[in-house]
């Protein structure tokens, strides 16, 4: 096997080195529950990032082993990340992220001076708003793309901060954010006091109670609720309506009639429709109006059309039933009855012979 095939399917390899940092020098330990939501919050967010920037071009997967050192609890991460595609590198494909380019935006190992990670961007941003977001005035690189963004949060000109759109994407994902708080779980638990990142044993950054606390309020903040969208205006026609089934409630606001190929609830609310069918005794299917009617579109893609009738045109009364002899009072019918059997009985004895 070549050296770029075997490179390939043992995959690359980026390590990081994870601190925490509590008050007593002379503990070492850290409580289970709270670091199993911190060794599954980084390898979370390994995991989903990756998938956020490369898709389905690459897998990662977190491997670690501990280290107990003095005044901390260290830990050391691996991600070995391998391409889908066996025969492709990583170098011959510069849209694939490797891990040590996602391990740069979030934050967690050294990158080029003066660059914002996604833990950089959570601290600066706190709970604040986004109020916009709009291409950064930097110069362009050769190939075209987008390097950085220009985000303003509420408060001001001022409260701006460029970031690269690969450290956006990851800051408007609630996956990535879940596990950046999964991450700072022993600090919150105050089984910490500090979290330290390290790049070959070099500290990278430090995080502190203050600073999980703004991470934190940054990954809570509810998103922008945008307004409502806009109803859009009714057009008003005249249609033709038959009752669908008959309506016995006189305050009822909707009927449901056949409109067209079609069953449909109209509102009747601004009409006598209602009134008029209680004096008339009742609605009946297949009664006829002509009317005036507000056809208002749906607001929303998965919205209904609404119905109103304004004015009555005209009505037709359905075609009824003829009509059915009344009931008989019991007494009258029970006269009846034994009318009809004394008449039966002398027909059958015929007329009388006289002697």
């Amino acid at each position: 096997m070549d050296e770029a095939k075997d490179a390939s399917a043992k995959g690359t390899r980026q390590a990081f080195q994870v601190a925490y940092h509590g008050d007593d020098p002379d503990d070492h330990t850290i409580g289970v529950e709270a670091l199993v939501p911190a060794l599954r919050g980084f390898d979370r967010l390994v995991r989903e990032s990756n998938a956020i920037l490369n898709g389905d071009r690459s897998r990662m997967r977190v491997v670690v082993a501990s280290d107990f050192e003095h005044k901390c609890f260290h830990i050391n991460f691996d991600v070995i990340q391998h391409a889908i595609e066996v025969t492709k590198t990583f170098l011959q494909d510069d849209y694939v992220k490797t891990a040590k380019d996602i391990l740069q935006v979030i934050g967690v190992i050294r990158s080029v001076a003066g660059t914002t990670s996604l833990l950089d961007y959570l601290k600066w941003k706190k709970n604040n708003q986004v109020e916009t977001t709009k291409p950064s005035e930097a110069a362009r690189p050769a190939d075209g793309r987008q390097t950085h963004v220009t985000i303003q949060i509420v408060g001001g000109e001022r409260n701006t901060i460029n970031v690269h759109p690969d450290v956006l994407k990851l800051a408007e994902n609630h996956r990535v954010l879940s596990a950046v708080k999964d991450t700072l779980a022993p600090i919150e638990m105050h089984e910490a006091s500090r979290l330290e990142f390290r790049d070959d044993a070099k500290l990278v950054s430090s995080i502190d109670e203050t600073d999980v606390r703004d991470i934190v309020l940054a990954a809570d903040a509810p998103k922008n609720i945008e307004d409502p969208p806009e109803e859009p205006p009714p057009e008003t026609i005249v249609a033709t309506l038959f009752v669908y089934s008959p309506v016995f409630d006189e305050k009822a606001e909707r009927w449901r009639f056949v409109y067209g190929d079609k069953h449909i609830y109209a509102d009747i609310s601004e009409t006598s429709i209602g009134v008029d069918a209680w004096t008339r005794g009742g609605s009946f299917r297949d009664d006829r109006y002509r009317v005036r009617m507000e056809v208002t579109p749906p607001a929303t893609p998965n919205g209904e059309v609404h119905y109103k009738i304004v004015e009555v045109l005209e009505f037709t009364s359905a075609s009824q039933q003829p009509g059915l002899p009344l009931p008989v009072p019991k007494q009258r019918k029970r006269r009846a009855q034994k009318a009809t059997k004394k008449a039966s009985k002398s027909k059958s004895k015929g007329p009388s012979r006289r002697s």
